[in-house]
């Protein structure tokens, strides 16, 4: 099976190459990184978004730096499938759970927020923009689920953010970092959450209020207190 997905990379026929990415990630054998990073250097973008998404799911750090230089490469691309490869590129440093990760992904944020803020009146820019955010803010919470603290760290100073977007997504990913393991939430994100539901912009309030909800719905029993009737209502 090893020998004939090499082969398969080395035709580089790209339908052949989308529908192995699963047995890439089965097999995870070293033989295939030298042919990933030669593809991950081509021209074609196609080829490109396969490797990536190949190295996330191989989940081996070595694939960090040229994820990164690939993703600042990417940046630099316009037309058709440049979009998809930065987000493959996105998702893949996201899959390899390196909280290392975060020196790359706070700046590519700020990138991106600067590239919505220079796009105002051309929608497609800035909505690509967005959604580029938004990948990078879910990736970072991909991170923080399998125990990265630096991931959680940004998501907390992320919640304080000057963008509502960004505050409202950084929430959100903090709750789904503890899915798993609810009740281990530390109580200065727990309060951090129980403050932003008063927050004066409604969007970053309901995903606080949200956040606690699916807290309480996994068994977190600080969460599930929030909701309790007080005393008072019961009087």
């Amino acid at each position: 099976m090893i020998r004939e997905c090499l082969a398969i990379m080395e035709s580089g026929n790209i339908e052949d190459l989308f529908e192995i990415i699963p047995r890439i990630g089965v097999l995870r054998d070293p033989r295939f990184n030298d042919p990933l990073l030669d593809l991950l250097s081509q021209k074609d973008i196609k080829r490109r978004e396969f490797a990536a998404y190949c190295m996330g799911a191989m989940g081996d750090a070595c694939f960090l730096d040229p994820l990164r230089k690939a993703f600042f490469q990417a940046m630099q691309l316009n037309g058709f499938g440049a979009r998809e490869l930065q987000i493959a590129i996105i998702e893949a440093i996201g899959s390899i759970g390196d909280d290392a990760a975060v020196d790359f992904f706070l700046p590519a944020l700020q990138d991106c927020l600067a590239s919505k803020a220079a796009a105002r009146g051309k929608k497609g820019a800035a909505k690509n923009a967005e959604r580029m955010s938004r990948w990078i803010v879910e990736s970072l919470g991909a991170i923080a689920q399998q125990g990265g603290t630096h991931s959680l760290e940004a998501l907390l100073e992320l919640t304080a953010h000057n963008d509502p977007d960004i505050q409202a997504m950084a929430i959100s990913e903090l709750s789904v970092a503890y899915w798993h393991r609810p009740n281990e939430i530390e109580d200065e994100i727990l309060e951090k959450i129980y403050d932003l539901t008063t927050h004066p912009n409604s969007m970053v309030a309901e995903a606080a209020l949200s956040a606690l909800q699916n807290l309480a719905d996994v068994g977190c029993r600080r969460a599930e207190a929030y909701f309790a009737p007080s005393e008072e209502d019961d009087d």
